[in-house]
């Protein structure tokens, strides 16, 4: 298990994700991009970077705003085919589910529409069966990167004595059972006689006003409680809280997932959190306008775009800078912008 997480520690490598192709073919279309929400630093970066890669590839890039509401993503879809857009992009992911009416007229009006980073790699055939007017994904490693991948940074950090609260987000599905049934199968299949799994089911819109109570009632509870899983790392925020409350610095961890840079921080600063995977948001932006290239070029759409997670503790965490910023410590943007520039078929 060392060896495998270790694997995950180093700079990634570009590996190309799928076949070369004629990305020309798409030149001179436009590409609505709707966004889950635009104040949000992930939405923010990973889009610019898209209008990056659009604009290498000689495509038109609209940006949609919006406070990341239902409604808005309504009224966004149908702007976008009234623009008469060649391909809707829906990224980070509004819920496609939501919009299945603006999917058949997206549909009738001859707009392929993409979701990204919102089912996960395992999902994809069965999303798209259950979602026909969804013409293809850009799925993200959620059940691994926040289950199977922290329980087992869990299982050997503390040698195989895992006492883990994990902290649900009710209302993100499908991923959020997922993450959580990852996590508990990963110690059963290792320690299913010394590890333990319990869960704070909470909606994550209320996260902010009832997490650390909860968790710290948790705590409480139970004292041999050792880790604090957040199935998404914002979590980590309301789990520090907790700990400090109960007096459990230095006994109980944080394990976290996403890689949000106040978060790894917090691996710096040595406070409670002592993992995070993250992602490259500069290098998914590339991901989503790859698949849309393809759809727009008449090319296959891919099922999994294969972007990286990276291991963020103690032993590379200065890799990030200091402080840490968002995007560094993925190794240097050429190597995926000439690898995916490659692909398409476009001169250096």
């Amino acid at each position: 298990m060392n060896a495998k997480l270790n694997g995950y520690r180093g700079v990634p490598k570009f590996v190309p994700p799928g076949p070369a192709f004629d990305a020309s073919k798409a030149r001179g279309k436009t590409i609505f991009n709707i966004p889950l929400l635009s104040t949000d630093t992930f939405n923010q970066i990973v889009d610019k970077s898209e209008a990056q890669a659009a604009q290498a590839a000689g495509v038109k890039f609209v940006q949609y705003t919006n406070r990341g509401t239902p409604p808005e993503w309504v009224a966004g879809m149908q702007q976008g085919i009234a623009r008469h857009a060649d391909l809707i992009l829906l990224e980070g992911s509004p819920d496609p589910r939501l919009l299945a009416p603006q999917l058949a007229a997206a549909k009738k009006a001859g707009i392929p529409v993409i979701s990204t980073h919102f089912f996960d790699v395992s999902d994809v055939q069965k999303e798209l069966s259950a979602i026909p007017n969804l013409s293809a994904v850009v799925p993200a490693n959620h059940y691994v990167g926040s289950g199977t991948l922290t329980a087992d940074y869990a299982i050997v950090h503390s040698k195989c004595d895992v006492h883990a609260v994990l902290l649900s987000a009710t209302d993100v599905t499908p991923t959020d059972k997922g993450i959580t049934a990852h996590f508990k199968a990963e110690l059963s299949r290792y320690c299913p006689k010394t590890c333990t799994a319990t869960v704070v089911a909470l909606p994550f819109s209320k996260w902010a006003t009832e997490a650390s109570g909860n968790l710290q009632s948790a705590l409480n509870k139970d004292p041999s409680v050792n880790y604090i899983a957040p199935n998404y790392d914002q979590g980590a925020l309301y789990a520090q809280t907790a700990i400090t409350a109960t007096g459990r610095t230095g006994k109980t961890s944080i394990i976290a997932y996403n890689g949000s840079a106040p978060i790894m921080q917090m691996i710096q600063n040595k406070k409670s959190v002592i993992v995070d995977f993250g992602e490259p948001y500069l290098w998914l932006g590339y991901a989503n306008i790859d698949q849309a290239l393809r759809v727009l070029a008449g090319a296959k759409p891919l099922t999994n775009e294969h972007t990286p997670l990276r291991l963020w503790d103690a032993s590379n965490i200065n890799e990030a800078g200091s402080p840490v910023k968002q995007t560094q410590g993925y190794g240097p943007t050429s190597q995926f912008v000439q690898g995916y520039q490659k692909l398409w078929g476009i001169s250096q």
